[in-house]
């Protein structure tokens, strides 16, 4: 008998209508189960560097800087409650180290970017790789052309190209009236770097006395020092890292070389301790704001992390230039939430346009991801001080 004004529903009704209700529940119950896995694990990023070999310092400067940042983030409290980690892969400046490293940190260790990498050359054999892989790269602590010139969408710079900086080279070197400029730069990467270095001098109808190319890893420079010196150049430009610089400094001075030398902001600051007095006269250019000020809100909150979280680190132009892709990446990955992924993460920097860190300003476009054109020159006293 039917209880009055209560229809029955059959048992096959009534189990549609439960998987119905489970159905619709279903896509809640998957995001509360994947939250929870989540909980408080780490957010991983990658780096590969040169931390052995010819960029050793100035890697492990590079890495000084991004765990300021990092560690300043993760202490407020990380990214919606998780840490970000940084896992190292050491390369030791070879460009099939950087590919592999690159591989495996993305296909193995499941980081959410690449940040930081030392070494141009290893960037551009690994474009292929991290086009195919749509990981996003942040802050390679290089000028290189080449990745440039390719217009990754899946990568983001931080700081001017060399482009720029041997714009702002030439320039100088023109006003002071030298017409005899020869160029050195490293051999292991595609042309666009002296193609960069070539058009910079040819705005002023100029043409190298001398180009020698140049091996990051090597110990002996008497040949490279010979073929500039045949040149009988002015100044001698360099794109390349401190090694060879100092190396080449020291032969060309003590077989009586008296023009100048200026290098590219690859040779990192500690070039002018490596080269001692033969320092002085020394042309750096530099592609960030002068590190040692406190003027800027941005040099405050980099020497309050640094001291906090990298203790025993000097600040120098390296140390910022791997803080200031520390910090990019970590106002990408606020915007893309906890739970982001690598195309969210990807959406989020596309969509950054211009962030203002208190007096060095990083702007991305649909038209280009430089980030920067910050360029300015120093040059070395007698005293060790870069004087601009």
């Amino acid at each position: 008998m039917k209880a009055a004004g209560k229809p029955m529903v059959s048992s096959a009704a009534a189990a549609g209508l439960l998987n119905r209700r489970q159905l619709a529940a279903l896509p809640l119950a998957l995001a509360g189960l994947r939250a929870s896995a989540q909980g408080n694990a780490p957010l991983r990023v990658g780096q590969s560097a040169g931390f052995t070999g010819g960029q050793a310092e100035y890697s492990a400067d590079v890495n000084a800087g991004l765990k300021a940042a990092l560690g300043a983030a993760n202490a407020a409290g990380g990214i919606g409650g998780r840490p970000v980690v940084l896992l190292t892969a050491d390369d030791a400046g070879r460009r099939d180290a950087v590919v592999a490293n690159t591989r495996k940190l993305v296909e193995q260790d499941q980081v959410l970017a690449m940040v930081g990498h030392t070494s141009g050359a290893g960037v551009e054999a690994s474009l292929s790789f991290i086009d195919s892989a749509r990981v996003p790269v942040l802050g390679p602590a290089t000028g290189n052309m080449g990745i440039r010139e390719a217009a990754s969408p899946h990568l983001f710079h931080t700081r001017a190209g060399y482009d720029r900086e041997m714009q702002a080279i030439i320039n100088y070197a023109a006003l002071l009236g030298y017409r005899r400029i020869a160029l050195a730069y490293l051999g292991d990467v595609g042309p666009a770097n002296l193609r960069a270095m070539t058009q910079a001098l040819g705005r002023h109808q100029l043409e190298p006395v001398a180009v020698v190319g140049l091996d990051r890893n090597a110990t002996d420079f008497t040949e490279p020092s010979r073929a500039l010196l045949r040149g009988n150049p002015q100044l001698v430009v360099f794109i390349s890292n401190a090694k060879p610089v100092v190396g080449i400094v020291k032969t060309m001075r003590s077989n009586g070389y008296k023009g100048q030398f200026a290098t590219s902001s690859f040779a990192g600051s500690r070039v002018v301790s490596d080269l001692g007095r033969d320092a002085a006269g020394l042309i750096l250019i530099q592609v960030l704001p002068r590190p040692q000020k406190d003027y800027l809100r941005f040099h405050r909150a980099f020497h309050a992390d640094l001291g906090a979280h990298a203790k025993g680190v000097r600040p120098n132009y390296t140390v910022l230039e791997g803080y200031v892709a520390g910090r990019v990446l970590l106002e990408g990955m606020r915007r893309a939430g906890p739970d982001q992924t690598r195309s969210d993460l990807l959406r989020a920097l596309a969509g950054l346009g211009e962030i203002d860190f208190g007096g060095y300003r990083v702007r991305y476009s649909r038209e280009t991801r430089e980030g920067s054109r910050f360029v300015e020159l120093g040059v070395v006293a007698d005293d060790g001080r870069i004087v601009f």
